[in-house]
Order: C-alpha cells, then sequence, then structure tokens
C-alpha cells in the first residue's frame, strides 16, 4: 500500500493557508504573508521547511463546511486525508464542530486543532467533539513543529492502516486454514466411509461369490446331462419306428401311449429349450461373476504403491456396479481411445470415475444418455507434457452458471434434502488433485453438463 500523506488545512485565514503550504511544498512558498509571519513568529526561510524530503498533498479550504465536503469527495475517491489541521476560531463552524462532523465521516483521520492560549482549554474541545484522541498546537509555534505533527500523525496513520491490512490477512488466513481443516475432516470421514464399505462390499462379494460359482458349474453340468438325455430320446424315436413295423397290438397300444406322453408334455420342445435355458442362466452367472469380480476389486485397500491398471477397464467396471440404479433411463456409450496402462492408486481413480458417473446419472431425471470418451493429448513436446483426458458427459438437466465455481467445495449440493452429501465432487476433486491433475466442467441449463479429467501419463 502507498503511505498516505494527505493533508487538510481549514482556517479562514488565506496567509495562513498559504504558509501552510509552502511548508508541505517549499518549491510554491510565496511572498511570506504577515498573518504567517505572526502565526509562526519568525520569517520562512524555504531553504529550511520539509527537510526530511517527505512528499505531502495538501488541500487547503478556508473554512468547516468546504473541509467537510473535501472530506467527503476524498472519502469517495478512495484518498482519504490523513491530517487535517483546523483553526478553533472562525467564522460559522468553528474547529471543533468542523472536528466532530469530520470524524462522522471519516473516524479514522487525524485532526491538529490550532488554538490559542486564551481561547479554548483541551477539555473544552473534547465536550464538542466526544473524542479524547485530537491533538493541539497552541499559537505561535514553528514550522518544525508542524512537519513533526504532520510526520508523526501520517506515518500513525499509515501504521493503523496496515494494522488492519495484516488483520484482515490473519482472518483470512484463518478462514483459509478453517476450510481446509473441514475438507480434511470432510474427506477423513469420507475415507472411513468408503474402507468401511469397502470392508463390506469386499465380504457380500465373497459370500456371492462362493454359491455363484457352484451354481455356474452345476448348470454346465446339467447343460451336459440334457445333451445325454436328447441322445436318448433320439433313440427313442428309432425304436418308436421300429415298434411301427411289428405290427404287434402290444407294441402298438405302447407306441400310442408314449406319443401322447410326448405331445402332452412337450418333451421335444423341452429338450430343446432346456438347453437355451441353460445357456443363459450361465451367461448370467458369468455376468454376476464379473460384477462380484469387479466390486472386490473396487472395494480393496490400496497399496501404498501406484499400480498400473487400464483406464478403460476401470470404467467398464465402475459402470458394471452402478448401472443398475440407471438401467431403465440411461444409455451407456463408450468412446474409448487405445491408451497405455496408467500408474495410479486403482481405488482412488475408481472412486472418481464412479462419482462422476453417479452424478451423471441423477443429472437425467427420464431418458437421457451418459457418454465416457478416453484418449491422449499432448501440450508440449516433452514426454511429461502428455496427459490422459477421460470425458464424462450427460443430457442431464445441467447446472446453472452461478454453482460451477461453488461444485466442487465441501458439502456444497444442488441436490435436495437426503439424495445428496455434497462430498462426491469434493472427493472427486482432492483425488485427482493428489494425482497431480485437474477436472473441470462445462454445462448448460436443460442440455446437460461434461467432467473433464487431465492426469499426467505416468505410464509404463
Amino acid at each position: 500500500m502507498d503511505e498516505n500523506r494527505r493533508i487538510l488545512i481549514i482556517d479562514d485565514d488565506e496567509g495562513i493557508r498559504e504558509t501552510y503550504r509552502g511548508i508541505f511544498m517549499p518549491e510554491k512558498v510565496p511572498d511570506v504573508f504577515s498573518r504567517g509571519r505572526e502565526l509562526f513568529g519568525e520569517k520562512i526561510n524555504s531553504r529550511l521547511i520539509n527537510t526530511c524530503n517527505i512528499i505531502y498533498e495538501p488541500a487547503l479550504a478556508e473554512n468547516g463546511l468546504q473541509g467537510i465536503r473535501l472530506v467527503k469527495s476524498a472519502l469517495s475517491e478512495s484518498r482519504p486525508f490523513a491530517v487535517v489541521f483546523i483553526d478553533m476560531k472562525m467564522p460559522g463552524l468553528n474547529g471543533a464542530d468542523t472536528s466532530r462532523k469530520i470524524w462522522e465521516i471519516d473516524p479514522d483521520v487525524k485532526i491538529v486543532i490550532v488554538t490559542a492560549y486564551s481561547e479554548y482549554s483541551p477539555e473544552d474541545i473534547i465536550a464538542v467533539t466526544g473524542r479524547d484522541n485530537i491533538f493541539y498546537l497552541r499559537k505561535p509555534f514553528s514550522h518544525e513543529e508542524i512537519l513533526q505533527f504532520a510526520r508523526a500523525l501520517t506515518n500513525e496513520w499509515n501504521l493503523e492502516r496496515k494494522r488492519l491490512d495484516l488483520e484482515n490477512e490473519l482472518k483470512e488466513m484463518n478462514r483459509n486454514l478453517v476450510e481446509r481443516v473441514q475438507k480434511q475432516a470432510a474427506l477423513m470421514i469420507q475415507s472411513e466411509k468408503m474402507a468401511s464399505l469397502g470392508l463390506l462390499a469386499a465380504g457380500v462379494a465373497h459370500e456371492i461369490n462362493n454359491p455363484a460359482s457352484f451354481i455356474n458349474s452345476n448348470l454346465s453340468v446339467a447343460k451336459k446331462y440334457i445333451r445325454k438325455i436328447a441322445a436318448m430320446h433320439g433313440k427313442y424315436e428309432a425304436m418308436e419306428s421300429f415298434l411301427k413295423q411289428t405290427g404287434s397290438d402290444t407294441a402298438l397300444q405302447i407306441l400310442e401311449d408314449m406319443i401322447a406322453f410326448k405331445e402332452e408334455n412337450e418333451i421335444k420342445m423341452i429338450l430343446t429349450d432346456f438347453e437355451e435355458l441353460t445357456d443363459e442362466s450361465i451367461e448370467g452367472i458369468n455376468r454376476i461373476s464379473t460384477i462380484v469380480r469387479d466390486l472386490r476389486n473396487f472395494s480393496r485397500i490400496d497399496e501404498t504403491e501406484y499400480e498400473y491398471i487400464d483406464i478403460n477397464n476401470a470404467v467398464d467396471s465402475t459402470w458394471n456396479i452402478i448401472q443398475n440404479q440407471f438401467k431403465y433411463n440411461v444409455i451407456f456409450e463408450r468412446d474409448y481411445s487405445d491408451l497405455p496402462e496408467f500408474r495410479c492408486y486403482p481405488q482412488k481413480l475408481k472412486q472418481v470415475l464412479m462419482n462422476l458417473l453417479i452424478n451423471a446419472g441423477q443429472a437425467i431425471e427420464k431418458k437421457g444418455m451418459i457418454r465416457v470418451s478416453t484418449r491422449m493429448i499432448s501440450k508440449g513436446r516433452r514426454e511429461s507434457d502428455s496427459l490422459i483426458e477421460i470425458c464424462v458427459s450427460d443430457t442431464g438437466c445441467g447446472i446453472p452458471a452461478e454453482n460451477l465455481g461453488r461444485l466442487f467445495d465441501p458439502f456444497f449440493t444442488t441436490k435436495p434434502v437426503g439424495k445428496g452429501t455434497g462430498l462426491g465432487l469434493s472427493v472427486a476433486y482432492e483425488i485427482v488433485k493428489a494425482h497431480e491433475g485437474n477436472i473441470k466442467v462445462e454445462s448448460e441449463p436443460g442440455k446437460g453438463s461434461v467432467f473433464t479429467v487431465h492426469l499426467p501419463a505416468l505410464v509404463r
């Protein structure tokens, strides 16, 4: 902040005003006015004035009302006066009344009342102004006394401003610290929740995996059995042809009973359909196994070291876990590029993908589409300039412009009460930052949103 050396002189005597000007701006010293000599008790010598090389900005007013107007104008321009010298005895408003009104406008300005010994006592002036931090100069006095007051009071004004600035900076630092602590606390809470959820999911996945395995095995065996039964059915059909040829009444009766039983119970259709049923059941069990595998991978606690993963597979496995929430109203599209394996904390990165995909799905109220694209991009010639880009776009309700700046703040949510904690995107943001990447969002209300994640290409 620039030093404020702006000084206002309020005095009804033109000679005295010009004498002040000469003290603060010696290059503009005019012929010494008689009142100036009388006030200061000496002839003004411009070579002795303002020898401290401080540059002051004096302004002059011939009465209290004019001085008050100058104070208002200075404040409106954000160029307040640091010090005001006011003559006590003036027509109209005297110095004390002028001081009181000036302080009502600018309570921080320093005021010096200039008065004769026989005019007013300090107690009189305090009673009028209502403040006891007013300064006095008794007539007569020297130009050096004026400069001493100016130096001391402008320095005090500037030090007070610096102290206030430091206080404000400290408050801002404290506020930022509180926000960081709250954010870290929120992340710790979320981390604990995810750890508990991970353990639960891993246990559930293990319990599902066991029956799914033997169901799959049994279905495979059943498929083999039905093929053998179908082969046996073929042999029975051959026997039917033989019985027709024998002409025996008993054989024909047995044959009619067999044909009637087959038709009534649709044996041929059952044999055909049973193999299709087992094929579909095996496919369903395989899908369950895939979900269980993805769930176990997702819930796995990260190792301390990074691991290499396939980004595209990570997106697919994450979508497999959550797709049941959105299978009736969301079409999921993929636009993957061939990517090298990426080094990261796998579970944390999948948490980012899950949060983005869930948010995208929840933004679609009726019918819509989520599209995930991946690609490598380069922002320079060096290998370290390569980035992996993951874009998650949706055709949902979009985000109002006024909310975009707060979207990654902890606990900020636009969802109804009970449907969002406001931590999902904040957690995603912190995880991406921890991987030295960045995440940004573009959105248009009514048309959808695009979340773009850039990660440094830590590849093999």
